[in-house]
């Protein structure tokens, strides 16, 4: 009876660990994304001034419309990749997500 509760016991511990480093490997990928997206936000903020006031002037819309306009702009493109994926924030990002999936 002895070995089968130590066998448990091992079983357990190994299981909690496991949980645990899958917890901490979700954690640091959510801040390694948020620092990327932040950075990105920070890259499209002239895009975003230059679509709010060509939406005032060229489109006449009301300033609350361009805000949403602006504000919604994520830097998608036509026919490509969207804008601002290479900043070393969002390399830094895509390589822990690369990484963690291979192990």
């Amino acid at each position: 009876m002895r070995k089968k509760e130590l066998f448990i016991a091992i079983i357990l511990f190994t299981f909690n660990s496991t949980i645990a480093q899958a917890e901490a490997t979700k954690n640091k990928q959510a801040e390694l994304d948020k620092s990327c997206e932040d950075a990105r936000q920070i890259a499209l903020k002239p895009r975003k001034d230059d679509i709010f006031h060509e939406c005032l002037t060229k489109f006449k819309k009301s300033k609350s419309v361009c805000q949403q306009e602006a504000d919604i702009y994520n830097g998608n493109r036509i026919k490509g990749a969207p804008m601002f994926y290479e900043l070393p924030e969002c390399e830094k990002a895509f390589q822990f997500r690369k990484e963690s999936t291979n192990q």
